[in-house]
Parts: structure tokens; C-alpha cells; sequence
């Protein structure tokens, strides 16, 4: 009998938004839409888990607009279960404003001395974020007794995607793999890109990182 989980998470971020074509305003609200090229990488994703036959048994999904339409172009008529915990960090006063208009040297520097710790007004830290991932991520999949009695029944780990977005998503490996807060900050999580991680008897493994080679 299995004493714990064993499953694979692939966390998948949405397509190219609105908002990601327009790289100096800052946060994005719930019901910002795909570009014509977020589409189109959802559909390369989509036919590159086709050609290797890549099957899950759960599927995630933020229930922001453009995390549900890149969940439903890859696994299409798929069960999607959507979950609060996986959207993007709050920017709170600053959601639409200028970066580099907003963010000037003594922000800058603020931002600096609280890494994790710093929040827009009104809005999220990347600790807040972390916190709200890390309780969905144990308490769904890696201490949820309903997926460990469905794994008896299997001869491979689960599978399991989460379709969310770039900073939610760093916040999932930092809060995994225990890694410098500055780690943050130097790690690209590009549109649709695939970044996996195991657990198993030996615990947390990394596998890969934004993956982005189905858009080559």
C-alpha cells in the first residue's frame, strides 16, 4: 500500500494576454482576454501533448478569462476543475497603471529590502501568493485522501496540470523546492510554457522548467 503520493504537476501558464502585449502596465484583472498569438500557442501546446500522447487525470485551471480559454484550447472538451488559489497576484491601486511611471527609485528600493514581503497598496505579496498556492497545493493533491485512494488503483503516478499564471507559478517552486527569494527574479515563465514537478517517496524533484519548446 502506498504510504504517500506520487504524482507529476505540470504547471502550465496561460496564453499571451492583452495585457502581456502590453509589457509596462502593471497587474491584470480577472477578465483580461488572449491575444490572436495566446491562441495560437495554446494550440501548438495542444498538439504537442497530442504527439506524445500525454494524458492526466486532473486538470487545473485559474478562473481568470485567459487562463480558462488556454485550458479549454489544450484539453478541450476535458473536465477543467478551477480553482481560486491558482490566479495571478493582486496588484491592488497599481492593476493598470504604468510600471515605469509607478515604480520609481525609492519603491525600487523598498521593494528591494522586502522581496516576497512587498505589497502594492491594496494588493498581494508574493508571500500572500504563496500562502494561498501552497495550502491548495497540499490540501488538493499532496494530502488529499480521495486522490490517494484513486492512485491504489493505478501503476504510474498521477498526472496532474494547473493552468495559472507567471508569478503563481514561482511561487509554487519556491515554495517546493525551497530556493533563493532572489531566485524570483531571475527565472523567465513564459507564455504557455511547461514547467514539471514530481513528488514521490524521495520527495519534491524538479524536472523542468518553462518549457516553451512547442513554440520553436
Amino acid at each position: 500500500m502506498l504510504d504517500n503520493m506520487i504524482f507529476d504537476l505540470y504547471l502550465i501558464r496561460h496564453g499571451e494576454s492583452e495585457a502581456n502585449a502590453c509589457p509596462d502596465k502593471m497587474g491584470q484583472k480577472a477578465d483580461v482576454k488572449l491575444t490572436a498569438t495566446g491562441k495560437h500557442q495554446a494550440e501548438l501546446l495542444r498538439q504537442h501533448f497530442l504527439a506524445r500522447n500525454y494524458t492526466f487525470d486532473y486538470i487545473y485551471s485559474s478562473p481568470y478569462d485567459r487562463t480558462v480559454a488556454t485550458a479549454r484550447i489544450i484539453f478541450e472538451d476535458s473536465p477543467i476543475i478551477y480553482a481560486p488559489e491558482l490566479v495571478e497576484y493582486d496588484a491592488g491601486d497599481w492593476t493598470d497603471h504604468s510600471r515605469s511611471a509607478t515604480i520609481n527609485d525609492d519603491i525600487r528600493l523598498k521593494m528591494g529590502y522586502q522581496n516576497m514581503g512587498f505589497r502594492p497598496p491594496n494588493g498581494e505579496s508574493m508571500n500572500m501568493v504563496e500562502r494561498r498556492v501552497s495550502k491548495w497545493l497540499d490540501e488538493e493533491i499532496l494530502y488529499n485522501k480521495d486522490k490517494l485512494e484513486y492512485l491504489y488503483g493505478l501503476d504510474k503516478p498521477l498526472e496532474i496540470a494547473a493552468v495559472s499564471h507567471g508569478m503563481t507559478i514561482k511561487s509554487v517552486l519556491h515554495y517546493v523546492m525551497g530556493f533563493d527569494k532572489s531566485f524570483l527574479w531571475k527565472v523567465d515563465i513564459g507564455n504557455t510554457s511547461v514547467t514539471k514537478i514530481s513528488y514521490g517517496n524521495n520527495g519534491w524533484r524538479l524536472r523542468f522548467i518553462n518549457n516553451t519548446s512547442h513554440l520553436e
